[in-house]
């Protein structure tokens, strides 16, 4: 519990403060490197987080997966072929945790596919090295029981960010194509909680349902429980490409912003911590594809590189050049900016494997502004 004598900055709730207290008594490195963020912001540097989808086998079929065309049961039952490309290894998680210290980056998140289905998946945490990044998983929360979560704490990952995708368990089920998930999820919730996990729920917003008393409850219960509730706006890539229907509309986004004021809940445009980077694509996320290609979003399939032949640093570099990514703009690049979601739509139409690579979707001589 903070003390009433301890001043908590204004850009943190008193439970952010403590978590941050609590880090920096257990992991004082990694908490100095939290502390040099906004330093790092104020002169003009950037501290993206780095979603690390080294896996994409997935337990689960959901209806609006971002990543399914990136799975190996896409490319069968689609194109009948296998991907032949190189996959990340342990090594190369390594040398990833090297060059992101080197640059005081210092939040990694297992993703996938559903990381914890991953027979290495202590291995991958070990070697991104939690003393030096703070640690983070998505998941689904049908394997997360309490002793799974204990050992989550244990072996260094911090946070759990557990997807959820409605309040009503049958609609919930039938959007994840798995009878049971329901029960899975609010059996994680507690589990999560009792070992200590920092926990956040997130879920989807398809059209219409933001205007829902569904939607209202789920709210209100991640308020209640302390829960952050991380919304992701439906958009026009992976599964979500055959249901343009899902894709909000800007009164539904108005009627969230709305919502943000009452209510723990926030979406990747909200501020935080004092800042406000609008549309976060590099500034604020890039996302490590399974081949070692680099994303500047989770939804937009077009790379800024590969690690193996270009450093971390200079990925970076491209990606804040590129007059679609660096400069700050207060709407979701995929989600809202109709000539980007064309081009996007033309140049990953028909391509087997994605990300389209650098040079034929993103370059330095091709800024997409012509």
């Amino acid at each position: 519990m903070v003390t009433p004598e301890l001043e908590i900055p204004p850009s943190m709730t008193p439970a952010e403060y403590s978590r941050r207290e609590g880090l920096r008594a257990r992991k004082p490195y990694l908490a100095s490197k939290f502390d040099a963020i906004a330093a790092m912001e104020e002169r003009g540097e950037i501290s993206p987080i780095i979603r690390l989808e080294k896996s994409y086998l997935c337990n689960f079929e959901c209806t609006h997966c971002s990543a399914e065309y990136y799975m190996d049961r896409h490319l069968k039952k689609v194109f009948k072929i296998k991907d032949t490309r190189r996959k990340m290894d342990l090594d190369d998680i390594r040398e990833l945790s090297r060059q992101a210290d080197e640059l005081g980056l210092a939040r990694f998140v297992i993703t996938g596919g559903e990381p914890l289905v991953m027979k290495d998946f202590d291995a991958v945490v070990e070697a991104i090295d939690p003393e030096k990044h703070y640690v983070i998983t998505d998941t689904n929360g049908w394997f997360l029981d309490s002793k799974r979560a204990k050992h989550l704490k244990d072996i260094g990952v911090e946070k759990v960010q557990l997807s959820w995708d409605s309040f009503i368990e049958e609609e919930h089920d039938a959007f994840r194509n798995k009878p049971g998930s329901y029960k899975r999820i609010m059996r994680a919730i507690d589990a999560s909680l009792d070992a200590g996990l920092n926990l956040m729920f997130q879920t989807v917003l398809v059209k219409g349902r933001v205007k829902t008393q569904e939607f209202l409850d789920m709210c209100k219960f991640a308020t209640d429980r302390h829960v952050g509730l991380y919304v992701s706006y439906a958009k026009p890539t992976g599964s979500c490409s055959d249901h343009p229907e899902f894709v909000i509309d800007k009164e539904e986004a108005d009627i969230l912003r709305e919502l943000e004021k009452e209510y723990n809940v926030f979406t990747h445009m909200t501020p935080s911590y004092g800042s406000f980077k609008g549309c976060i694509t590099v500034k604020g996320i890039i996302t490590v594809t399974s081949s070692f290609e680099v994303t500047p979003c989770p939804y937009i399939d077009f790379s800024l590189g590969n690690l193996r032949e270009t450093p971390l640093k200079e990925v970076l570099a491209r990606g804040m050049r590129n007059p679609w990514l660096g400069p700050y703009r207060p709407d979701c690049l995929i989600g809202e900016d109709q000539k980007f979601i064309k081009i996007h739509t033309e140049r990953t139409k028909g391509v087997t494997h994605l990300p389209v690579p650098w040079g034929q979707g993103f370059s330095d001589a091709d800024s997409l502004c012509d």
